[in-house]
């Protein structure tokens, strides 16, 4: 039976530089893993998962002003090649590769995708996300993260078991 998803969307907006970093490091990055980021908005996550390790990141992304900015940005940052900007709905894709995903999506959202994640994800894959936790998940770890800017912002990890 396959289960009809309802499509959530969120608005676009970018996530600090400093609660970007915190996710990332969170996630223990390793050298081969394929990362995934579900709406990259301008891919500057993605950017920024190269200085923990050599991963090849993959971003969903269907805003047009975003993808053109997360295509510009790659191209500046010299990243051509390892890092992919799939202009797809992200409920229309397969996971099944990830070693790691990060997202900042609204918990109806997240919601929305739990079951996509449960089913596509392999055992052991991390998620990260920040201020809206996944319905029906348990946080290996949560992590209340004071940003450069004063806001206490609450980080979730998750791993798929």
């Amino acid at each position: 039976m396959d289960i009809s998803l309802p499509k959530v969307y969120d608005p676009y907006c970018t996530t600090p530089a400093d609660l970007t970093r915190k996710k990332l490091e969170l996630l223990e990055l390793k050298n081969g893993d394929i990362l995934y980021d579900l709406g990259c908005g301008n891919a500057h996550t993605l950017i920024d998962a190269f200085t923990f390790a050599q991963v090849k990141g993959i971003g969903y992304e269907i805003v047009p002003e975003a993808i053109k900015d997360a295509k510009d940005n790659i191209v500046k940052a010299g990243l051509t090649g390892k890092i992919e900007i799939r202009i797809q709905d992200f409920y229309d894709a397969h996971f099944s590769d990830a070693n790691a995903i990060v997202v900042y999506l609204s918990r109806s959202v997240l919601g929305a995708l739990s079951l996509k994640l449960e089913k596509e994800l392999k055992a052991g894959t991390r998620i990260v996300t920040h201020q809206f936790d996944i319905p029906g998940w348990t946080a290996e770890k949560e992590v209340d993260f004071l940003q450069t800017s004063g806001v206490i912002e609450r980080i979730f990890l998750y791993r798929k078991e």
